[in-house]
């Protein structure tokens, strides 16, 4: 008890400064969070599209114009027009789309998707989990990849049941088997940008997803149901390994009469540009308070050590030695430091929690442990270097010495 009300009466009088500081750093260390998420996930994302097989396509995108027909139906005869024109010219060998739907799991909505050949082989590498299609057995019940928080128990092998409306709105139980999973951070491909200056980090979308493969078995199963549509107006085109120069122009030309497009290469370098443009900037107010904070925890540090060395040398006169003596003053110089690092891995709990519940969404941004580990790398090393200081001061001014001074004084 004597230590802890020594501990207290020491630490309470620089309160004020105290509380200062550790507002300071915790919104610090709570942004800077919040730009490493971004980072991480662009970098991610970047991972994902050049990891896939994509290298020799280019992402097509119709001119809104087009498609701004109130009928949709005549929407998607105008969409399917497009694509089917696409993936007949000499050097295509296909266009990567997906049908879209939803149904409902354990009362949570989830989106539902048909892959065609040419959408699973552009994303085949993209699973943390199982197989796609073409390399699992046959089932009577519908193949599925799923991902998403709602499905995260689910194993690999496990047959699931999903609602999914018929074609007169009523919803109908339908079992589906598990053969694949795509893991945290749970994205799904999204083609839902249309823009000049289109980066890896359009493609993705934080979502709960059930994948059917494309066949004849599975078609029939699905046909029953509402049916499922594709309205993208926006995709891969994949070409084969002999298409020529001259081949490519040609599609290019035709996207240019109905839309624009960006090449594999263009992609990745405005993701680049968008890394050292954008979060470069985002990333200069947490690193300019970090620096600031950890400048001032450092003189205060050192400034508090000056100030409690006449203290500290009654101490050690009344039986307090050395090690214990610079415990104390350790505990009171970390103690900042420490409880920003607590704030900070409580906010990224909390996030994390309600990620694997799926009660929030978090696109755009990848939280989990490691971001943990950054705050208290960051952690570590501010203590470090505050406590290295202010050792330096009191190795070089023993009890004795200052008692002396101050006693001569």
């Amino acid at each position: 008890m004597k230590k802890l009300n020594l501990f207290v009466m020491s630490f309470s009088q620089n309160i004020i400064s105290s509380i200062i500081m550790l507002i300071i750093l915790s919104f610090a260390l709570i942004s800077m969070q919040d730009v490493i998420g971004q980072y991480r996930y662009i970098t991610y994302s970047r991972y994902i599209i050049e990891n896939q097989y994509l290298q020799n396509s280019d992402y097509f995108m119709i001119n809104p114009e087009i498609m701004m027909v109130p009928d949709p139906n005549e929407q998607l005869k105008q969409s399917n027009s497009i694509k089917e024109k696409i993936s007949k010219f000499d050097g295509v060998e296909g266009v990567a789309v997906a049908q879209h739907s939803t149904a409902s799991y354990r009362s949570t909505t989830v989106n539902t998707e048909i892959y065609n050949d040419s959408m699973q082989k552009a994303f085949s590498k993209e699973l943390s989990e199982g197989v796609w299609f073409d390399k699992a057995d046959k089932s009577d019940i519908p193949n599925v990849v799923i991902g998403g928080a709602v499905f995260n128990d689910i194993p690999i092998g496990s047959d699931i049941e999903i609602e999914m409306p018929d074609k007169n709105g009523n919803k109908v139980q339908q079992k589906v088997h598990v053969i694949g999973k795509i893991g945290y951070p749970w994205y799904a491909v999204s083609y839902a940008t249309i823009s000049n200056n289109v980066s890896t980090k359009d493609f993705l979308i934080q979502i709960n997803t059930i994948i059917f493969d494309d066949d004849k078995q599975t078609s029939e199963i699905l046909s029953k149901y509402n049916s499922f549509k594709s309205l993208s107006f926006s995709y891969f085109v994949i070409y084969n390994k002999e298409c020529t120069d001259e081949q490519k122009e040609a599609v290019r030309d035709y996207y240019n009469s109905v839309g624009t497009y960006a090449t594999y290469d263009k992609i990745l370098e405005n993701t680049n540009d968008y890394i050292r443009d954008n979060l470069m900037k985002k990333i200069v107010t947490p690193i300019f308070l970090l620096i600031i904070a950890t400048l001032t925890l450092i003189s205060i540090a050192t400034l508090n050590t000056y100030k409690k060395l006449k203290d500290h040398s009654i101490y050690y006169l009344c039986g307090c030695s050395r090690k214990k003596s610079f415990a104390y003053l350790f505990a009171e110089i970390s103690i900042v430091a420490i409880l920003a690092t607590i704030i900070n891995i409580i906010y990224v709990s909390v996030i994390m929690s309600q990620l694997s519940a799926g009660t929030m969404s978090y696109s755009g941004s990848i939280i989990d442990y490691k971001n943990i580990i950054y705050s208290m790398i960051y952690c570590i090393v501010t203590i470090a270097i505050t406590v290295i200081l202010p050792f330096i001061v009191y190795k070089k001014n023993t009890p004795l010495e200052v008692y002396r001074r101050n006693h001569n004084d």
